[in-house]
């Protein structure tokens, strides 16, 4: 377990630490602040989901692995909104938009695919 600049990732400094560990992600923080006038972290974290599938179809596997392994570390590194945030509107929203393939969940690292599968396995239930 890291903290991501040597700090806790809280909803304050979310995309400071987000920004510093993926820089490419900046336009899309942008243009989410831009929209919102604040920070929604539950429809960033959709938004930066979006972000890392196009990343893994254009082939830019450093980003979409540099993203996914912050968005893996964050809520073991984070406060419960964040930890949140990450579980439902990350994970949970896997699948539903385009490109979200076998193949991009193979390169998700081992947090994140527990996380959807304990969410598949209680659907099931």
């Amino acid at each position: 377990m890291r903290a991501w600049g040597g700090r806790t990732i809280t909803k304050a400094n979310f995309v400071l630490q987000l920004t510093q560990a993926v820089p490419e992600v900046e336009s899309t923080v942008s243009e989410h602040l831009a929209d919102y006038d604040e920070l929604l972290v539950h429809l960033l974290m959709a938004d930066l989901l979006r972000y890392a599938t196009a990343a893994f179809a254009d082939g830019r596997r450093d980003v979409t692995d540099r993203l996914l392994r912050f968005v893996d570390d964050s809520p073991a590194q984070g406060d419960s909104h964040i930890e949140n945030a990450v579980s439902v509107s990350f994970v949970e929203n896997f699948g539903a938009g385009k490109g979200e393939t076998p193949a991009f969940l193979a390169t998700w690292p081992d947090g994140l695919r527990a996380d959807l599968k304990s969410q598949q396995d209680w659907r099931a239930t």
